[in-house]
């Protein structure tokens, strides 16, 4: 069964310049001379803004299949795609190829609208999570996440890679590090999270967890991982 990435790939690899990318690694939106369209092929990565203050807010969480550009997203000078996992891959296709594209290519139309709205859809509930839960049920909801995006069951739970520092987790989730990292701790202290490795988190129940946050059907839903909890 093809994927969106499967689907976006093959009529954009013509019109693609591919770019290898290393962890922090920050790829620029700005939209000019030309504006340019991003595709992630591989590992996670994120559109950051600088914002007052020597700060910076990650925006989004960019996941394969994920598309970007500069006028999707608040004009912010300097905003940019940093790359999170160590090793990346993100094609970059200039937006006029894509408008002569989608002109004559209506599955295409169809697949990068459709990946737009999802995209939409993780962006206001991101939006809710932020408005309404506590801080604990903020990180939870990103473990959560990431964890039904990418980790895979296993015997011990489903282990996934966090590839996240606490200054990224604070600046998307509205939190200060020393608060992440203490709700981390408290998280791995009462066994629901327990570390694997560099990175690497297994988390022994899934359901338990989701029980921490009030949103996790909604979470679990958009990120196509309802099977993870019980019926």
């Amino acid at each position: 069964m093809s994927t969106v990435l499967d689907l976006l790939s093959a009529p954009l690899e013509p019109y693609a310049v591919r770019i290898a990318t290393r962890k922090r690694q920050r790829l620029s939106l700005a939209a000019e001379p030309e504006e340019m369209l991003y595709l992630i092929r591989k590992g996670l990565h994120l559109t950051s803004a600088p914002m007052p203050h020597d700060r910076h807010q990650v925006l989004s969480i960019l996941y394969p299949g994920d598309i970007v550009r500069a006028s999707a997203l608040p004009p912010i000078e300097g905003a940019a795609v940093i790359s999170a996992s160590d090793k990346g891959e993100v094609w970059r296709v200039r937006w006029s190829a894509i408008e002569a594209l989608l002109g004559r290519d209506a599955n295409v139309a169809r697949v990068i609208s459709d990946r737009l709205t999802d995209q939409a859809a993780r962006s206001a509930l991101h939006k809710s999570i932020l408005a309404g839960l506590s801080g604990d049920e903020r990180v939870v909801a990103l473990m959560l996440e990431i964890a039904a995006r990418t980790g895979r069951e296993t015997a011990t739970g489903v282990t996934f890679e966090m590839p996240l520092s606490r200054n990224d987790i604070a600046e998307y989730m509205a939190l200060n590090a020393d608060t992440v990292s203490r709700i981390v701790s408290r998280l791995r202290a009462s066994g629901v999270l327990t570390p694997a490795g560099r990175n690497l988190l297994i988390c022994p129940s899934f359901a338990d967890l989701a029980r921490a946050c009030p949103l996790a059907p909604a979470i679990t839903r958009l990120h196509n991982a309802g099977h993870l909890l019980p019926a």
